[in-house]
């Protein structure tokens, strides 16, 4: 009986001292809460150190990752941004707001074959109007327009012709290549979709064109 009770007491002592040093230690949700207060204030090195804080606490806590990731980019230095990045990426891969801050850390840090790779094989994986646009937009980026007109061809593909974003991303980099009659054609089709957008129609007008259903060969009229 007098071995059961010192047991119990030893049990009941260290449970006492495992809750006291929890109380003694700020809650990752209270430390998210001090972090977003100071990054919300723009006292990016304070929330940092928070974040920094609830990400070693708890890994496997993609916000915590991801706002560190922010302060770090904020903080000027996107090596460290792209690890907490990456993590957070892995934890939440369809939410665009991580992977687009992601693929900035690195294009940043100057990982330019790391970033092609994680944007082509997120597009792959996706298959996503939006993810191929993006992988377009970075290839225009790094100068390689082959797998970005692969890219922005793939996505009009998807979008079965009722997403104007394909489309305006082809015009853009149609006129950047210095392909005008190519570009003038995705804007065209850009305005059958979304014929009041005043960007489609003023793109359409410097070509010296006026937008109407004329444009496109046919008319309403009949």
């Amino acid at each position: 009986m007098k071995k059961l009770t010192t047991i119990l007491f030893g049990t009941f002592l260290l449970t006492s001292l495992l809750f006291a040093q929890g109380c003694g230690q700020p809650s990752n949700e209270t430390m998210l809460e001090r972090g977003n207060y100071a990054m919300w204030q723009g006292r990016w090195s304070d929330a940092a150190e928070d974040f920094d804080k609830a990400a070693k606490l708890h890994p496997g806590d993609w916000e915590a990752q991801f706002h560190l990731g922010k302060c770090y980019m904020e903080l000027g230095n996107p090596e460290a941004a792209a690890q907490s990045l990456a993590i957070a990426e892995s934890l939440k891969p369809y939410n665009t707001e991580v992977a687009d801050l992601y693929a900035e850390a690195l294009l940043q840090s100057d990982k330019q074959d790391k970033l092609y790779s994680y944007l082509f094989g997120r597009a792959q994986s996706q298959q996503t109007v939006r993810a191929w646009i993006k992988f377009a937009e970075y290839a225009m980026e790094l100068d390689d327009p082959d797998s970005a007109t692969n890219a922005i061809n793939t996505a009009i593909a998807l979008s079965d012709g009722t997403d104007i974003a394909p489309l305006v991303i082809a015009a853009t980099f149609a006129e950047r290549l210095g392909d005008d009659t190519l570009a003038i054609t995705y804007w065209k089709q850009a305005w059958i979709i979304e014929p009041t957008n005043s960007e489609i129609t003023n793109a359409i007008r410097s070509y010296g064109e006026v937008p109407g259903p004329t444009m496109t060969g046919v008319d309403d009229t009949e």
